[in-house]
């Protein structure tokens, strides 16, 4: 008996210090939020992840077969990523959120000096010079909210390409 009359005043109490609050009486009400992520600032989804070879700024001159091309040159080779309409910091994230989902570490740009050097036949007839091209990932990256009622907005959709931030290179003729 001692105890339930004991429990019976502790619960009267908090019902007195919570039921005001939660009425909305006064400055230390509390606000129930069903969906606290309303409030968050807008997130990136990333799908769709491939590797892509991407154009670097090294090309040889042309050359019409019969004939062996080659490259040999000191400089730096380098790549930018591509995603339009976006701002640096913007990029900075969906590129973070993107190592993450595509469990390889890519950026907005890639470039390395050294010393490169690469031949190749083009056969009888054909127009071709040398191209390298750096690995990347293409993905697809979705920015939403969430909005009352806790609902998934999307804001918009777009395609990327940017290039890993390790050392793989791939020569190819080209037209």
């Amino acid at each position: 008996m001692r105890f339930r009359s004991m429990a019976a005043s502790v619960l009267l109490g908090c019902a007195l210090c919570v039921a005001p609050a939660a009425l909305g009486a006064g400055p230390s009400s509390l606000a129930i939020q069903p969906c606290p992520e309303v409030n968050d600032p807008p997130d990136y989804t990333i799908s769709n992840g491939a590797k892509a070879w991407m154009k670097t700024n090294l090309r040889s001159d042309y050359l019409r077969g019969p004939g062996t091309i080659t490259y040999n040159k000191t400089t730096t080779s380098s790549v930018n990523a591509s995603i339009t309409g976006t701002t640096s910091a913007e990029a900075g994230v969906i590129f973070a959120k993107a190592s993450v989902s595509l469990a390889v570490s890519v950026g907005a740009s890639y470039s390395k000096a050294d010393s490169w050097s690469y031949a190749a036949t083009v056969p009888a007839g054909k127009t071709l010079r040398l191209q390298q091209y750096k690995e990347g990932r293409s993905f697809t990256v979705q920015k939403y909210r969430i909005v009352p009622p806790c609902k998934v907005k999307y804001l918009w959709k777009k395609n990327a390409v940017a290039p890993v931030k390790s050392p793989s290179y791939l020569w190819q003729l080209v037209g």
